[in-house]
């Protein structure tokens, strides 16, 4: 005897023998195609070469009703080849014909001349994260190394004590430090 998904029929058969007559099995359900509802026009409307066909019979009533065939996975639908086509390409034929004739349109140009601030930003972004993850590598190691912090603070304060004796001390040198730090200013800003 097979299991039964209704816990009432698996308890009921398991009291009675196995017959026929003690399991009354309910009649399988009959399959309609539905009637389109009616909408718009363009909804209701199929293509001409599509049909739905249904194969699913009515078949006589199994013995238990979990092996009863589904009526969903019985129908199927066939789509008939084209007969009137005279091209010889397909979807990717299309696909080529559509972007050689936007690349003709002049329209990459256009893309490129509103795109490039968008590029250049991001460009810049990725340039520094990158730029910025190697910097802390390196600095990350030289760290590890016993001494090189404090010996590369001791070499930093020993160059900006020579460099302020000698640029930062006259007047005259400290006008040349300005103006060369604002010709280096004006070449960034491109002023």
């Amino acid at each position: 005897m097979e299991p039964s998904d209704d816990p009432l029929q698996a308890a009921e058969s398991a009291d009675t023998p196995a017959s026929p007559s003690a399991n009354p099995v309910p009649p399988s359900p009959q399959v309609s195609e539905a009637e389109p509802v009616q909408g718009s026009p363009t909804e209701s409307a199929t293509p001409p070469e599509v049909e739905a066909v249904s194969e699913a019979e009515p078949a006589p009533a199994p013995e238990n009703a979990a092996t009863a065939p589904d009526p969903v996975i019985a129908s199927t639908v066939t789509i008939p080849a084209q007969e009137n086509s005279t091209d010889a390409g397909g979807e990717w034929d299309l696909l080529v014909e559509k972007i050689k004739a936007w690349i003709d349109s002049n329209a990459l140009g256009s893309l490129w001349t509103q795109a490039q601030l968008p590029l250049r930003v991001i460009g810049g972004v990725i340039l520094f994260v990158i730029v910025s993850t190697i910097y802390s590598g390196i600095l990350g190691t030289i760290n590890k190394v016993p001494l090189a912090p404090g010996l590369l603070e001791l070499f930093g304060v020993i160059w900006l004590v020579n460099y302020a004796s000698s640029n930062l001390v006259r007047s005259s040198d400290r006008k040349r430090v300005i103006d060369a730090l604002g010709s280096t200013w004006n070449k960034i800003v491109g002023r």
